[in-house]
């Protein structure tokens, strides 16, 4: 029989009760990653509309992004035709439905535009005659007989490159950083203070990895870090590609490694959950049973597969999931609200709800107020039992929800990168 040795019962013991009780919740919106260059929806605007068909890439196995740099797809004719049609769709829908109007060009709202035409059959004559005009155009005879197959590529290709403009190769770098990150001095001052004190919930409405990479590598912040995945027991892999010089050879080689699959389980006292969705988000569905799952992939993690046991020839085997070729990511400002009902991104916001309610005090630093979903929780699951909430943003957003609640409302101006840590600290009492 094992018998724990007393002092570390005790010391257990003593760490249970130095945990924390108390909960903060933060939100984050797109202005918190602009400290780190990210951009914003304007330039994200600005750059697919005046793209070219040579200004991205889209490979023969759909994986497709903005070219950055000086390479060019050895095979790029081979998808001249669907890089066409990205380019002439966003400039008819522009034409047509914004009257020209390029500045009036919303990447969200048009997000909703064709996935309304895929998914609930409308738009159905502007851009069926729009699909005719091209493919006689560019001389496609019977080679596409359905609008629905060029919007279904599209659809993929638009997903893939907004997402390409959020990833930047640092976030993937496994680093440690002594001290605060780069212009997130403060909030990093600020956050190592509070989880001294606090369980701290970390909400973000953003597609990027930033906050990925800062709690898992600056100091203060990895030994409390949690989002919900986890790769220890993952079944699932991806086939990572490597290339070696040896013997002055070119040695290719494929390798299988795990990823982070999601367990809804959050173990510790930092916190983390996107809410819409990140760039290195994938959804699996299960061939057997329609289970739809969601893991991590690390760059250049390619095919996915599942191991597993197969019981009629009493062996493990891999089999490969159906994975789509994009991020999972919520977009649209009408479809991405249908999609909160779907059973991850439904988990993640019974999470911020309960986060919501548990909380004392609410830090928001670069939303803008403008999501209605978002909006309707906030209300209905904080600011209804009166607590109050600080909002870090470069102006004060304009909002009917600030103005319904605006007692409860406390306004920093500037950056993340501007406000100094005593700011927090005096918000929640430290």
């Amino acid at each position: 029989m094992n018998i724990i040795p007393e002092n570390l019962v005790a010391a257990f013991k003593e760490r249970q009760r130095l945990e924390p009780t108390r909960q903060i919740s933060f939100l984050l919106g797109s202005g918190f990653s602009r400290a780190d260059k990210m951009p914003l929806v304007g330039e994200i605007n600005a750059r697919l509309t005046g793209m070219g068909v040579d200004d991205f890439y889209l490979r023969q196995d759909m994986s497709a992004g903005f070219y950055n740099g000086d390479y060019r797809d050895p095979n790029a004719k081979m998808s001249t035709i669907k890089r066409r049609f990205a380019v002439a769709f966003i400039q008819f829908y522009i034409s047509s439905v914004l009257d020209g109007a390029v500045g009036n060009f919303n990447y969200e709202v048009f997000f909703d535009y064709f996935n309304e035409f895929f998914y609930e059959k409308r738009h159905q004559d502007e851009i069926t005659g729009f699909w005719e005009a091209f493919v006689r155009e560019n001389n496609l005879g019977n080679r596409f007989d359905k609008p629905r197959q060029l919007i279904s590529d599209f659809l993929n290709l638009f997903n893939q490159l907004v997402a390409s403009l959020l990833i930047r190769a640092r976030h993937y770098e496994n680093a440690s950083w002594t001290g605060a990150y780069t212009n997130y001095e403060y909030f990093c001052i600020a956050m190592n203070g509070l989880l001294k004190e606090r369980i701290v919930n970390v909400h973000s409405l953003n597609h990027d990895i930033l906050f990925d990479w800062i709690g898992t590598n600056v100091t203060g912040f990895w030994d409390y870090f949690t989002d919900g995945f986890s790769e220890m027991e993952s079944p699932y892999y991806g086939e990572l590609r490597k290339d070696y010089r040896i013997d002055d050879r070119d040695v290719y080689k494929t390798y299988k490694v795990r990823v982070p699959k999601y367990t809804g389980m959050y173990n510790n006292r930092l916190k983390f959950y996107k809410l819409h969705g990140s760039v290195n988000y994938y959804a699996l569905t299960l061939a057997e049973s329609g289970e739809q799952l969601m893991v991590k992939r690390d760059y250049g993690v390619g095919e996915m597969y599942r191991e597993h046991f197969n019981e009629r020839i009493k062996k493990f085997e891999y089999d490969s999931p159906f994975s789509r070729q994009y991020p999972s990511y919520l977009t649209g400002t009408t479809q991405k609200i249908i999609r909160y009902a779907e059973p991850f991104y439904n988990n993640l916001f019974d999470h911020f709800k309960s986060n919501l309610k548990n909380s004392e005090q609410l830090i928001v630093i670069g939303y803008g107020f403008q999501d209605k979903g978002i909006n309707e929780i906030l209300e209905t699951d904080y600011l209804k039992t009166g607590k109050s909430i600080i909002v870090i943003d470069v102006r004060i957003p304009s909002s009917e929800l600030i103005d319904k609640y605006k007692d409860q409302f406390r306004f920093e101006i500037g950056s993340v990168s501007d406000i100094h840590h005593d700011v927090y600290y005096k918000y929640i009492g430290l």
